[in-house]
């Protein structure tokens, strides 16, 4: 065997050495991460807890439960091939780590895209990013659209994620750039799943002042814990407009939902938030209803209304302080299936919010 002599060696573990090192900085150019984290904590003057179980909803006991946090790798690989994740964890799930997105996107042309994998469902005005507190004026988007409690407690509008497949286009116009994206796939629940899901969102933003969005979805339920549920086709529509100008935030959002023909899976929600900018504070009131199964055996009326105040006291960092008044009229609302809420809850509510 002919032996390399130390000078051609030593050449060639130099040029290997370059040639990794501008592979390691190219790599470095294409990737980006970033995160975001908050701290919340809540309490209410009851001892039922409410939008979740014992350990996970609030109640008179004091709750950490909304605390999370969430990493975000996304990959150029080439010009028309990017890769975007976010690894996520929460006090409410144990801080186990699971993956919450994770899809490719295929540039077809300047305007049009393709995605597969594990999506974020893209539906409401802020669920594609509900996680990340500092993007929000509240502590946590309003329960009554975006809270994924199970079946049959709560609106069952919204979802983390969906595995399947988009197709997002976007057209600008003037001071407009409408956009839409039609999706398929399937979600999956804690033991059951939605499967042969198809939707459409359409988005209007005129110059980032104001968005307005409108989606559509319908997919068929199966493994679900309710037989009624089994094969029923679940359905639901919502729109929603947001705005900020001079100083002036403004948030409202419906979505009506059927599950088949149960009448007591019907469902309608709506909110709307005003606040104002001071400088590094903003106070807000929101103002949620929530209805379901209407004219039923099992009514559910409620409404909440929240005081809020969030202030941006350094980069990058918002503390957050909310009072909320829930009245359950009917049934019991986002209470636990099966409990006796009072008429009215108080809840006290602060938050930490930041990003990275």
């Amino acid at each position: 065997m002919k032996r390399i002599k130390a000078p051609t060696a030593a050449l060639l573990v130099c040029c290997a050495a370059m040639s990794s090192q501008a592979l390691a900085v190219s790599w470095a150019d294409r990737i980006s991460i970033g995160g975001f984290a908050s701290t919340n904590y809540s309490l209410t003057d009851s001892e039922i807890p409410f939008n979740g179980e014992e350990n996970i909803g609030h109640d008179n006991k004091g709750s950490w439960s909304g605390t999370r946090m969430g990493l975000n790798v996304n990959a150029q690989i080439n010009k028309r091939f990017r890769f975007a994740s976010q690894i996520f964890a929460s006090k409410a799930e144990d801080f186990d780590l699971h993956v919450d997105w994770a899809f490719g996107d295929l540039s077809l042309t300047d305007d049009l895209s393709l995605r597969a994998g594990k999506i974020k469902f893209p539906v409401g005005l802020v669920n594609e990013y509900t996680e990340v507190g500092y993007a929000m004026p509240w502590i946590k988007a309003p329960a009554v659209i975006y809270t994924e409690l199970g079946a049959p407690n709560g609106p069952q509008m919204t979802r983390e994620s969906y595995t399947g497949a988009s197709l997002l286009g976007n057209l600008s116009a003037g001071d407009w750039i409408l956009g839409a994206d039609l999706y398929g796939g399937e979600i999956s629940l804690e033991g059951s799943n939605v499967r042969k899901l198809g939707g459409l969102s359409l988005t209007a933003d005129w110059d980032d002042v104001v968005l307005f969005k409108a989606t559509a979805y319908q997919g068929t339920m199966h493994g679900a814990a309710i037989p009624a549920m089994e094969g029923a086709k679940h359905k639901a529509l919502l729109y929603g407009v947001k705005a900020d100008w001079n100083d002036i935030i403004f948030y409202a959002e419906r979505g009506d939902i059927t599950m088949g023909d149960l009448a007591t899976m019907k469902a309608t929600s709506w909110y709307t938030t005003v606040g104002y900018q001071m400088g590094k504070l903003l106070p807000h009131l929101t103002y949620q209803s929530y209805e379901q199964g209407k004219g039923s055996t099992q009514e559910d009326q409620q409404n909440t209304i929240t005081l809020g105040l969030r202030w941006d006291f350094m980069p990058s960092v918002a503390f957050k302080a909310e009072l909320s008044q829930i009245n359950t009229d009917k049934g019991v609302g986002l209470f636990p299936q099966g409990s006796t809420p009072p008429g009215t809850v108080n809840m006290i509510g602060f938050g930490l919010d930041t990003v990275f």
